[in-house]
C-alpha cells in the first residue's frame, strides 16, 4: 500500500519494505494541500510552489529585522552598563579629596575657653578619666568610651565641643566625615566611598597606636534612620554598611573614638526623633554615650559674649564684664521661645560690628539691643516683651 506525506513542496512515498523516494511533483495535476489558505479548495503545485516561495522569503526579511533589532538591543545594554560604571566612578570621592576629612586642631576651642554648662562639665571630666585610664576601668569592670552621640539643637556648638574634646589629648587627630557628602544615587558608590574614607582612617590609626583618633560624623541620622519608604532598600543597605564600618573597622581599633552628631531632637530611650521618625535602635544603642548639647543657658551667654569680646578694643567695657546690662540680655536672649544658639549669637556680633559708623565709635549695649530688634522675626519674641528689655535696660526707644 502506497502513503504520501506532503513535507513542504516535496512528497515522500514509501513501499511496502519500508524504501523512501522523495520526489518534486512536475506535473499541474490538483492536490488537495491541507496548507492552502482553504484546505477543501484545490491547488495546483506550482502556484502552490510559489506562494510558499513568497512566505519563505516573508520570513527571512523578518527574521533579519528581529535580528538587527537584538543586536541594537545589544549594543545600547552595552552602552548603557558602560556609561553607568564611567558615572559611577566618577561619583567615587578620589582619595586627594578624602585626604581633606583632617581637622588643624590647633586653631580649634580649649574645653577651658568654653562657656559649657555643668552638664557638659561633668561629662567632660568622666571621659578624660575613661580614656585615659583603660586599664583602671577595666580593673573595675568597666571598659572605656569608644564612642559619643551628640544631639541638640543647631547652632549648639556640637562640632565645636568634639574638636574640644580631642584638643585634650595631646597630638590627637580628628577626622570630620560627613556621610551626606558621601553619598550618591548610586548604592554602590555610597558604600564605596564610605569605606574607602573608613579605610583610611584606620590605615593611619593602626600607623600610630599610641595616638588618639577622633573621628567625627556630623549628621549621622541621615544613616540611622528606618526608611520604609521608595528609597528604603538605598538607604537600609548603606544603614547596614555603616553598622559594619562602625563596628568592625571603627570599633575595633582602641586608638579611635567615634563621635556621631546629629541636630534631631531625640529620646534617646524610644529611640525616636522628632515627627515620629525612628532611629535604627540596634545602631543607636552601639553609642557608649549620648549626650545633649542643648541650647545656651543665661550663664553660658553671658560668659560667650563676655569671652568673644575679651580681646576687642573697640567694645565697651559693660560687655567684658558681668554688668547688670549683659545679665538682662542674657536673660532675655537665654528664653526657650527664642532658641538663641551660639550661632546666633554669632550672627548678632557680626551684625552689630557692621552696622556702626565712625572708625573710633565703640560698640555699646545699644548696639546689642538694636541688632536684636532688628531679628524678631528669627528670635521671635513680640513688641511687649521688646518694650520691656529696653525699659529694663533704661534705654530711650529713640535711640534705637
Amino acid at each position: 500500500m502506497l502513503e504520501a506525506l506532503v513535507l513542504g513542496v516535496f512528497m515522500t512515498t514509501i513501499d511496502s519494505i519500508g524504501n523512501n523516494t522523495t520526489i518534486i511533483p512536475t506535473t499541474n495535476k490538483k492536490v488537495n494541500f491541507r496548507a492552502t489558505a482553504n484546505p477543501y479548495e484545490p491547488m495546483d503545485v506550482d502556484t502552490f510552489i510559489k506562494q510558499q516561495k513568497k512566505e519563505q522569503k516573508k520570513a527571512k526579511v523578518n527574521q533579519g529585522i528581529y535580528y538587527a533589532f537584538l543586536g541594537t538591543l545589544g549594543a545600547s545594554a552595552i552602552a548603557s552598563i558602560y556609561y553607568m560604571r564611567k558615572q559611577n566612578k566618577s561619583l567615587e570621592k578620589p582619595v586627594n579629596e578624602l585626604k581633606e576629612i583632617w581637622s588643624d586642631l590647633t586653631k580649634s576651642s580649649k574645653l577651658d575657653d568654653m562657656a559649657l554648662p555643668d552638664s557638659l562639665k561633668k561629662f567632660t571630666s568622666k571621659f578624660k578619666n575613661s580614656v585615659e585610664n583603660p586599664d583602671i576601668l577595666k580593673a573595675r569592670g568597666g571598659r572605656p568610651t569608644k564612642s559619643l552621640l551628640l544631639y541638640g539643637p543647631p547652632g549648639t556648638g556640637k562640632t565645636t565641643f568634639a574638636k574640644a574634646l580631642a584638643k585634650e589629648f595631646p597630638d590627637s587627630k580628628f577626622a570630620s566625615l560627613d556621610v551626606t557628602s558621601l553619598g550618591s544615587e548610586y548604592q554602590s558608590v555610597s558604600e564605596r566611598n564610605l569605606n574607602k574614607a573608613v579605610d583610611m582612617i584606620c590605615q593611619e590609626a593602626d600607623k600610630d597606636p599610641a595616638k588618639k583618633f577622633f573621628v567625627f560624623i556630623d549628621e549621622i541620622d541621615s544613616v540611622m534612620m528606618v526608611d520604609n519608604g521608595m528609597g528604603a532598600k538605598h538607604s537600609n543597605d548603606m544603614l547596614n554598611e555603616f553598622k559594619k564600618c562602625f563596628t568592625e573597622k571603627l570599633g575595633k581599633r582602641k586608638n579611635i573614638i567615634t563621635i556621631g552628631a546629629t541636630n534631631l531632637p531625640i529620646d534617646v530611650e524610644k529611640g525616636i526623633a522628632l515627627g515620629g521618625k525612628k532611629l535604627d535602635r540596634p545602631m543607636l544603642d552601639r553609642f557608649s554615650e549620648k549626650v545633649l548639647v542643648d541650647l545656651p543657658t543665661k550663664e553660658q551667654i553671658a560668659n560667650s559674649v563676655k569671652y568673644h569680646y575679651r580681646d576687642a578694643n573697640l567694645v565697651s567695657d559693660k560687655l567684658k564684664n558681668g554688668s547688670n546690662e549683659l545679665n538682662i540680655i542674657s536673660e532675655f536672649l537665654a528664653k526657650k521661645e527664642h532658641n538663641t544658639s551660639f550661632r546666633t549669637l554669632d550672627s548678632i556680633y557680626d551684625a552689630t560690628a557692621a552696622s556702626i559708623k565712625g572708625q573710633d565709635k565703640k560698640v555699646d549695649v545699644v548696639d546689642i539691643v538694636r541688632t536684636i530688634a532688628n531679628k524678631q522675626n528669627e528670635l521671635n519674641f513680640d513688641n511687649k516683651e521688646f518694650m520691656k528689655l529696653i525699659s529694663d535696660l533704661k534705654i530711650n526707644p529713640s535711640e534705637l
